[in-house]
C-alpha cells in the first residue's frame, strides 16, 4: 500500500514539474521573440526589431486583463482587511472587477 501511495505521489510530482518546466520554456521562447509571456507576468522587451514583433491592430500592449485591474483589486483587498467588506461582497466585487461576472 505504501508503495502505491509513494508511486502516485512521485508520478504527480514529476507531472507537475514537467508542466512547470514546459511553461517556463514557453515563457522564455515568447520573451525571446518579443511577445508577452503566456503567464502575463513578464512584458516583452524592446530588443526585438519591429519586423519580428508585430502588434495586433487596436492593442495597446502586452498587459493582461488582470494587470489592468490590479489597482482596483488592491483597493478591494484593503477595504476587506479594514473590515468594510464581507467575504461575499469582496468576492462579488472581485468578480466584477476582473470581468467574470
Amino acid at each position: 500500500m505504501n508503495g502505491i501511495l509513494f508511486g502516485a505521489w512521485l508520478f504527480w510530482m514529476v507531472a507537475f514539474c514537467a508542466v512547470g518546466i514546459g511553461c517556463r520554456v514557453a515563457c522564455r521562447g515568447r520573451l525571446a521573440s518579443g511577445r508577452a509571456c503566456i503567464c502575463g507576468r513578464h512584458e516583452a522587451s524592446g530588443r526585438v526589431s519591429a519586423a519580428v514583433a508585430v502588434p495586433s491592430p487596436g492593442t495597446r500592449g502586452p498587459a493582461s486583463r488582470f494587470r489592468v485591474a490590479e489597482r482596483h483589486v488592491r483597493a478591494l483587498q484593503q477595504r476587506y482587511l479594514e473590515g468594510r467588506l464581507s467575504m461575499e461582497q469582496y468576492e462579488t466585487e472581485l468578480d466584477r472587477v476582473v470581468g467574470r461576472a
